[in-house]
């Protein structure tokens, strides 16, 4: 009995040190919404929707690239479903935020310009090389 109670607490804590990063997008404010998280992102507070608009299922391809004025970034790639999740999300939130969140904290909140679709970059001043390997590793299949 014993044996098999040390198995299964070995068992638990090695999934849970083995687990996948979790990366979603939400919509977000920086204003104040009933039933929205509030979360802090470079000292500035965003309110982020509890409900999930994409997950790292909705990106087919994700690597890490710089971009011309040197910083660090991520482009995504969807797959057919994560893109028209996006463009429904971009549209929604139209001069709005959207976050980026992995594992529970909110890595970037940026404006919604324009409608996207298929192709996007993530970029920030929080990239740092280790939250784009956990990005990648939460897309990677």
């Amino acid at each position: 009995m014993y044996r098999w109670m040390t198995a299964a607490i070995v068992a638990i804590l090695l999934a849970g040190m083995a687990q996948t990063p979790q990366f979603s997008i939400r919509a977000a404010s920086a204003e104040p919404v009933d039933g929205w998280n509030r979360m802090e992102l470079d000292g500035r507070a965003v309110w982020v929707s509890p409900t999930v608009s994409l997950t790292s299922a909705d990106i087919a391809k994700a690597e890490p690239i710089t971009t011309p004025d040197g910083k660090k970034a991520i482009s995504i790639e969807l797959n057919d479903a994560g893109a028209d999740k996006m463009r429904r999300l971009s549209v929604a939130q139209m001069d709005k935020l959207i976050a980026m969140v992995l594992d529970g904290k909110l890595i970037f909140a940026p404006r919604v310009r324009s409608e996207l679709s298929k192709q996007a970059m993530i970029t920030g001043n929080g990239l740092d090389d280790e939250t784009i390997q956990r990005i990648l590793s939460s897309v990677k299949r």
